[in-house]
């Protein structure tokens, strides 16, 4: 029971931060290539080019460390929110206003309620 409660929280989580989770998977799949490739480019230079390169590659890895820890820290935000969201109470407020317009009376409704007030 307990392995299903996990899995459906997972999946809400999921749809819930889906572009986070995807520029996580994404950051580090560069991160990974990219550190791949500057060694590549590293072992074939020589002199100065070969520090700008180092400072190219830590300076790459330095920013997509953060753009991969930022995103843990929105995906953990969004599962430790309340279950409640802010697309219900929207929904309802918007409701609310519709409904409370006069627009939704009938002719004879504005009538009646013009001549009781009067």
């Amino acid at each position: 029971m307990l392995k299903i409660f996990k899995y459906l929280f997972l999946v809400s989580l999921y749809r819930k931060a889906k572009k986070s989770f995807i520029i996580l998977f994404g950051s580090v799949i560069i991160l990974v290539l990219f550190s791949f490739i500057i060694n590549d480019f590293i072992a074939i230079s020589t002199g100065l080019s070969v520090y700008v390169l180092l400072f190219v590659k830590w300076l790459s890895i330095l920013l997509l460390l953060g753009l991969i820890g930022f995103s843990i820290l929105k995906i953990f935000n969004i599962a430790t929110t309340p279950f409640e969201t802010e697309e219900v109470l929207s929904i309802d407020t918007k409701k609310d206003r519709i409904l409370a317009k006069e627009k939704l009376f009938t002719q004879s409704d504005l009538i009646m309620q013009k001549y009781m007030k009067g």
